[in-house]
């Protein structure tokens, strides 16, 4: 078991480090946020687009005419067929004229709104960018830091746990001899790797050459048939 206070060191890295993920963290959520709030910036084009002005007239005039036809044809039951006609054209003229109006109207404050939401949105985007500052700056001099408050190599960060259990399992005795011992066993994963991609190098020119010239013993079989049909023919 390593020492009490080789262990303390390693731990205090522990702990250092995950601090520095917890302000890169930072970073990323404060960056993903931004990008977040963008996609509530529209322009009137979007707003046109989706307030489907066309849809909301045909729809008004609809209920507008059936609304005045009907009314009418009562009036026409009641008094005469041509001026009751003739109202009912009138009044659906000047129904659809509202409508257009209305719906100018609606799209206009929709447009209005968007405008107040797109400054809105931006305010809290440029409150973001400032804090990108401070957080990227915080994070930059905290790494600087990092350097003289550790044992462990700061390329080593996201691998400090398998350098403590080194210590923990009794493998090492300092924060010196598990990171050799760590850096021993990535040049074996590394000397490892190497052997296998030579392995399959070495393999890969048997496929080809078998690929390119064919498979000899199925050329022999094939020979051998014609051979024999060659010898029940002379027969």
């Amino acid at each position: 078991m390593a020492d009490a206070k080789e262990l303390e060191k390693i731990e205090l890295a522990e702990e250092y480090f995950r601090r520095y993920f917890e302000m890169e963290n930072a970073v990323t959520v404060n960056e993903e946020n931004m990008e977040y709030l963008k996609t509530y910036i529209h322009d009137d084009q979007y707003v046109t687009k989706n307030f489907n002005m066309m849809d909301q007239t045909q729809r008004g005039a609809i209920i507008t005419a059936v609304t005045t036809v009907v009314m009418l044809l009562l009036m026409g039951v009641a008094t005469n067929w041509l001026i009751a006609g003739a109202l009912a054209i009138g009044t659906i003229v000047v129904g659809v004229i509202v409508v257009l109006r209305l719906n100018k109207y609606r799209l206009d404050v929709a447009k209005k709104e968007q405008h107040e939401v797109n400054e809105g949105i931006r305010e809290q985007i440029v409150l973001l960018e400032e804090r990108k500052v401070q957080l990227e700056r915080q994070k930059d001099d905290y790494y600087k830091a990092l350097g003289k408050r550790v044992d462990v190599p700061l390329d080593y960060m996201k691998n400090v746990s398998q350098i403590k259990k080194f210590m923990t399992d009794g493998e090492a005795d300092t924060v010196e001899d598990a990171i050799a011992m760590y850096e021993q066993s990535m040049l074996m994963q590394q000397m490892s790797d190497i052997m296998k991609a030579s392995k399959v190098k070495e393999e890969e020119p048997k496929k080809s050459d078998r690929e390119r010239f064919g498979d000899p013993l199925k050329i022999i079989k094939e020979n051998k048939r014609k051979r024999r049909k060659e010898k029940k023919a002379k027969k």
